[in-house]
This record gives C-alpha cells, sequence and structure tokens, in this order.
C-alpha cells in the first residue's frame, strides 16, 4: 500500500542547471534547473514541491528532474512483474488543514505521457489528495496501466461529464476514470463533495495535501520514462 508524501520544507542539495528546453517524451534532459536520485529528493518551486518519493523501500534506481513544478519528469526502473507500488514521484502542495467545505475550487489540469512501449508497465497517473492531516486519502486515477484500486466498488460518480467507479478501502477512496486521459482537468473538491455526500467523509474534513504524479509498480526492470509538460493547481476559498 502506498505511504503518504512527506512534508519537506528544504529542498534535499542537489546541484541545480540552467533551463533547458526538451521534448514531451524526452529522456532526462541534460540540464534540466533540478534532479536528485535521492529515494526522497525534494525541491522546492513556486510554492509547490518536487519530490521523486520511493516509498516503498527498497525500490530499484529513479531519477527525477524538473525545470519547473509544471514541467518535470521521471526515469524509474522497478522489477519485471512486481504489482505493488513501488515510488510515487510527484508534485505536491501543502495546505495548513482548512475545511474543505471553505473551498469554491480545488481542480487542477494535467499534461503527462507514460512510456509509449506499455508491454510489462504497470503503473497509473493520479492525483492523490490527504485530509484530516494524512488521516483520510482521496486519489482520482487518469491513466491506468495494470493497477487496481484498494478495497472494493462503493458506487459510481458522474463528475464534471465523466465517469468514475468509486473504489474504497478503509480510510482510502478511489475514483478511477472508466478511459485513460493524458490531458485533462481533475475536479478535486467535486469528488471529495461526493464522498461527503454518500458519508464516506465526514463534513468538516480539513484539506492537507494534494498531489499529482504516477504510482509505479514496475517498469519490466527497464529503465522508463514518465513526463509532465503541463500542471496547474487552482483553489479558491469562499
Amino acid at each position: 500500500m502506498r505511504a503518504r508524501s512527506l512534508t519537506l520544507l528544504a529542498a534535499v542539495a542537489v546541484t541545480a542547471f540552467a533551463m533547458s528546453a526538451v521534448p514531451a517524451a524526452a529522456s532526462i534532459p541534460s540540464h534540466p534547473r533540478w534532479e536528485s536520485s535521492a529515494p526522497f529528493g525534494a525541491w522546492n518551486n513556486g510554492g509547490f514541491i518536487l519530490y521523486n518519493n520511493e516509498w516503498n523501500q527498497p525500490t530499484g534506481p529513479q531519477t527525477i528532474w524538473s525545470d519547473t513544478y509544471h514541467f518535470w519528469g521521471v526515469e524509474s526502473t522497478q522489477a519485471a512483474g512486481n504489482t505493488a507500488v513501488e515510488t510515487y514521484p510527484c508534485v505536491q502542495k501543502d495546505f495548513s488543514n482548512p475545511l474543505v467545505s471553505s473551498f469554491r475550487l480545488i481542480r487542477n489540469g494535467f499534461t503527462e505521457s507514460m512510456p509509449a512501449t506499455t508491454a510489462g508497465l504497470d503503473a497509473e497517473a493520479a492525483d492523490d489528495v490527504w485530509l484530516n492531516d494524512y488521516q483520510i486519502e482521496v486519489m482520482i486515477w487518469v491513466d491506468n496501466h495494470g493497477q487496481r484500486p484498494a478495497g472494493s466498488v462503493i458506487g459510481h460518480a458522474t463528475i464534471a461529464g465523466q465517469q468514475f467507479a468509486v473504489w474504497g478501502g478503509g480510510s482510502t477512496f478511489t475514483f478511477a476514470l472508466d478511459h485513460t486521459e493524458t490531458t485533462g482537468k481533475t475536479h478535486i473538491l467535486a469528488s471529495i463533495d461526493w464522498l461527503m455526500a454518500h458519508g464516506d467523509v465526514p463534513s468538516n474534513a480539513t484539506l492537507t495535501q494534494v498531489n499529482f504524479g504516477w504510482e509505479i509498480a514496475s517498469t519490466a526492470s527497464k529503465p522508463e520514462d514518465f513526463t509532465v509538460t503541463s500542471y496547474w493547481l487552482h483553489t479558491t476559498q469562499s
């Protein structure tokens, strides 16, 4: 099972480089502004944290790189045939636990790519949202290649015209989109509101953290590249 992303106030010491343009599906660029192969390497940029997050140690090697929180990627090598999530490289935004009910908007937009050769790939692109000081986890899966959500199906939701199967297992909930999507928007507040309306999340829940990245279980023992070429997060409080 996945572990929560850590709140990091300072970046792990790494070497910074000048920015360079990188094609959407490129491997690690020659001169990103930041990169790290440390299991928990992190970089603060624009109010966000880029986080290597190799949480399920021991894992295969993984290197994260970034020019900005809008544009970043990771090269990961995870064992063939593995089905347990090993890493969750992500872009992360921390909150000081305001009430979810105080928000009128929590929404993000993304353009991401996973390896073009999907044989042996076991991973999915997803939001990972933490509530109540990391006590409740809400995921929104948008591009799934082989993963199965925790728990069982507890309902079906239509959010912004899209269809999701909603899975629940203990304090973890997953909205699994009924098709793969590499570019789009996720309506985080609407998803949490659905859970509140069905009694799965308390109405006084607070917002702790919002992440977007890939849960990676296997890359068939080969180094494979995952890239985000556009990311944004918009929040508005009443």
